[in-house]
């Protein structure tokens, strides 16, 4: 539409609509104050909102914004809303394009002609928005009423003053370079700038500055500055950026390595902890530099866990073992999925810790509580375990035997010798009678000094009691040396077997300890046996 065109649209939209609202507004979309000759149209100014969206109902919002959209390509729209003052009435936005001889759109509201109130908001809506002009030299020569709101100066007392008076010192002179770079440019052209300004009462208030170079109109030549209220903005900007700095600083501080990866397992950010671990740096693929130090037994377990965490934002926990030249550590991973507002997956953030101090005391505690601290045989806890394992495992296996053995004259030993020499005969004992196990079979301290030897695919009883004299062969092989003297060990063994799934733990070793007692009444030298019935 050319500029005759939207010259007769204006007309005949005030023409038809004299008690309509009218507005001048700015290239970035916002009011600005309104020309001369459109405030002396005789239409009601609007008043109080920063822009055409702030007057009407929420839903109404892509409506006016297509119409905006509409104006800029065709010179002139019109759009039905629903003003927020009167939710229920329904109005016509109307939006013609007079930059060409105004350098304003205007936007004329109708079906509002009856509505009493000069404003068409609710409340008292603070502007966001002001527009100044100034000379050449940057002196303010006119300034609308909104500044008074936004910076506290009345209007009239920032005529004649410098704009750069009213910028923070700390930005002068950014907004000098800016301003510099706006007298270079062909009239009609227009430089952005974000500034921090000084309200009257001291505090700073951000706005975004759009200078108009307009020094070559003959009329009135000048820069047009639209300055808009961006504090809401930049505060979210610092608090983002607050809150940024202190995870940053946060994961400086925590005893673990913690990264973030990309969907594609690039890194995107990693500590100095994790970059030590996976001895990588942002950019490199997560994927090719860990699992290059992972143990081999543990990759798979590594690289599924970050395909399930990437691909389906699974979490996981895990650990794994890695190479470091002073030999292996353990690592403790935690992967955690991150999601963009659709659900999808976007990334991961992997904590690494490092966890071998915990593992090796985890291990202790665990051989503490299985193994006898001085033979280093099962303790009874877990031999009882073992047992109760052998005759209610589900696979098919012959039968299961146990050997009790109890020493002979131990006592006499302890008495005779010290406690050094019993530690010693209790040890050399369990060191024979492991030796002497079959395969797969447990070797037992239940106490003091009494040991059982527990084995599975015994076929029958004769089988057992082989395996058990087997085990008295082996405590025949020789003694002890307790300071030039030999201790030989003397014991009384009672074997008792069952078939798979015929005995409870509880009963198979009560009859091999009862057998055990047998042999050890009716024994006629060191070393006796007795098979249970």
């Amino acid at each position: 539409m050319d500029p005759a065109d939207r010259e007769a649209v204006l007309t005949a939209t005030l023409a038809r609509h004299p008690g309509a609202f009218i507005g001048a507004i700015g290239t970035s979309g916002m009011f600005v104050p309104l020309p001369d000759e459109l405030a002396g149209a005789g239409l009601r100014p609007i008043e109080g909102p920063a822009s055409a969206l702030d007057l009407v109902v929420g839903a109404d919002h892509k409506a006016v914004i297509d119409a905006w959209h509409r104006l800029l390509a065709d010179g002139a729209a019109d759009c039905v809303v629903h003003p927020i003052a009167d939710p229920e009435r329904q109005a016509r936005l109307h939006l013609i394009d007079l930059t060409h001889r105004l350098g304003v759109h205007v936007g004329v509201i109708s079906g509002m002609e009856d509505h009493a109130a000069v404003s068409l908001t609710h409340g008292d809506v603070r502007p966001r928005m002001v527009t100044v002009h100034k000379d050449r030299n940057a002196v303010i020569t006119a300034a609308g009423a909104e500044i008074t709101a936004l910076l506290g100066w009345p209007a009239g007392e920032v005529v004649g003053r410098r704009a750069l008076d009213l910028v923070h010192p700390d930005d002068h002179e950014r907004a000098i370079a800016s301003w510099m770079d706006l007298l270079n440019t062909a009239p009609g052209s227009a430089r952005r700038v974000r500034l921090r300004h000084l309200h009257r009462d001291g505090h700073a208030v951000w706005f975004e500055i759009t200078n108009h170079n307009r020094l070559g109109d003959p009329v009135r030549p000048g820069v047009v500055g639209e300055m808009l209220d961006i504090s809401d903005e930049m505060a979210a900007q610092e608090a983002v950026r607050a809150g940024e700095q202190l995870l940053r600083r946060l994961t400086e501080t925590l005893p673990m390595g913690i990264l973030q990866i990309d969907a594609e397992r690039r890194i995107t950010y990693l500590n100095d902890r994790a970059a030590r671990t996976v001895g990588a740096r942002a950019g490199d693929a997560l994927g090719e530099r860990l699992l290059r130090t992972v143990l081999p037994a543990d990759r798979p377990a590594v690289d599924d866990a970050l395909a399930r965490a990437l691909s389906s934002g699974v979490d996981a926990d895990l650990e794994y073992g890695y190479h470091e030249p002073h030999g292996v550590r353990r690592i403790r991973a935690n992967l955690r999925a991150l999601t963009g507002e659709d659900g999808a997956v976007t990334g991961a953030i992997v904590c690494l810790a490092d966890v071998t101090e915990d593992v090796r005391l985890r291990e202790e505690l665990r051989h503490r509580a299985t193994f006898d601290a001085l033979t280093g045989c099962l303790n009874r806890a877990a031999t009882l375990t073992a047992l109760q394992e052998a005759v209610a495992a589900p696979d098919a296996h012959a039968g299961t035997a146990v050997v009790f053995v109890d020493l002979n004259g131990f006592k006499q030993t302890n008495d005779r010798y010290g406690h050094a020499a019993g530690d010693l005969l209790l040890t050399h004992v369990a060191a024979r009678l492991r030796l002497a196990v079959p395969a797969g079979g447990v070797v037992g301290r239940m106490g003091g000094d009494e040991f059982v030897v527990i084995c599975r695919e015994v076929t029958g009883p004769e089988h057992a009691r082989r395996v058990a004299a087997g085990l008295l062969t082996a405590l025949e092989g020789g003694g002890a040396d307790f300071d030039g003297q030999l201790l030989t060990p003397q014991a009384s063994v009672g074997v008792a077997w069952a078939p798979r799934g015929t005995a409870e733990a509880d009963e198979l070793i009560a009859r091999a300890d009862a057998a055990m007692y047998e042999a050890k009444k009716n024994r006629t030298g060191p070393l006796a046996l007795v098979l249970a019935a």
